[in-house]
């Protein structure tokens, strides 16, 4: 159990007079007890119900697993497989509790530290030797079979080859080649916790090449005005300004350009006027774009900057605005 996160619920709980409360959504149970009551296809098969105690319910299936390996030392109620009945109220279902999450506790912030580092790793040893006869799903499943090996849960892989790469800015893995440029996208979850990162590639395609350029003096701005007492909306604001800086006003409305991390791939997406005000120990992955070029990796928020949790001392670099920044690899 993560007794900063525990000690923040019951005082939420006090606040509003709620003496039990019943916590099902997997974001919430991972950020509380540091494990994973989903299967992956986005219903629980547990929930927490947190009173003078910590309870886990759980059915007949699921009990020993979830005792053993996700949950270890809370009591348990087991239901029948038959008859598991919906947390009752109130409960995570019905109150957000997303603030509470935001800024990460001490214990979550060196478990993020391993994930990021780890998953970064694995990610540019597979990226870097993949070759543009590869296909899209190839790719993809060397990213997979790379992440689980660190015990990593690919919760999202994209992929886009050169035919794909300017067309699609959420690129599903395809029988499409990767070609002269590439670009591989993961989101990489490991006891709850999401690590976003983007890697690409180019052999010598200058469209590429160039707009990547733009897109890292776009992310510069961002990182620059990421800083505790900034809101979203000041961040934003920041990439805005960028994109007319760099000749594309109006590409900051093609895609979102990231946010808030932690126990969601974005736990906050910034958008314009966003009034949430960054904090030290917020995790921060902002992903600016265009077509055919993107970058994108997740930062911790300290009192004396940014610590970036996906770099990975292989690939190669390029300092931009005095911070080291993946480079394109050729």
């Amino acid at each position: 159990m993560d007794r900063e996160a525990y000690g923040r619920l019951r005082r939420f709980m006090e606040e509003r007079g709620f003496p039990r409360f019943f916590v099902a959504r997997p974001e919430n149970f991972a950020w509380l007890v540091g494990g994973e009551n989903t299967l992956g296809m986005g219903e629980s098969v547990a929930y927490l119900e947190v009173g003078e105690e910590m309870v886990l319910h759980t059915s007949r299936v699921e009990h020993p697993r979830m005792a053993e390996e996700e949950a270890l030392g809370l009591p348990v109620r087991v239901h029948p497989w038959y008859a598991f009945p919906p947390p009752p109220s109130p409960s995570d279902l019905e109150h957000d509790l997303t603030p509470l999450r935001l800024v990460l506790s001490q214990e979550a912030q060196e478990a993020f530290i391993h994930l990021g580092r780890e998953a970064a790793m694995a990610v540019g040893e597979v990226v870097r030797g993949a070759r543009g006869e590869w296909r899209e799903c190839e790719l993809a499943g060397a990213l997979a079979e790379a992440l689980w090996g660190q015990g990593i849960r690919p919760l999202l892989l994209l992929v886009a080859g050169e035919e794909r790469l300017f067309r699609h800015r959420h690129p599903l893995p395809k029988e499409r080649p990767l070609g002269r440029a590439f670009m591989a996208v993961v989101c990489a979850a490991r006891r709850g916790l999401v690590a976003n990162l983007t890697r690409m590639v180019s052999s010598g395609h200058p469209r590429v090449e160039a707009r990547y350029r733009r897109v890292l003096e776009v992310e510069e701005a961002a990182l620059a005005a990421s800083r505790p007492g900034a809101s979203l909306g000041e961040v934003f604001a920041a990439l805005q300004e960028a994109y007319a800086r760099v000749g594309f006003p109006g590409a900051w409305e093609e895609h979102h350009q990231g946010g808030l991390g932690g126990y969601r791939s974005r736990e906050a997406v910034a958008t314009p006027g966003h009034p949430l005000v960054l904090e030290a120990g917020m995790a921060l992955a902002w992903n600016p774009s265009l077509a055919g070029a993107k970058v994108e990796d997740t930062f911790l928020l300290r009192e004396g900057g940014l610590l970036n949790l996906t770099e990975d001392p292989f690939w190669p670099a390029v300092e931009v605005g005095g911070r080291r920044r993946p480079d394109l690899f050729r």
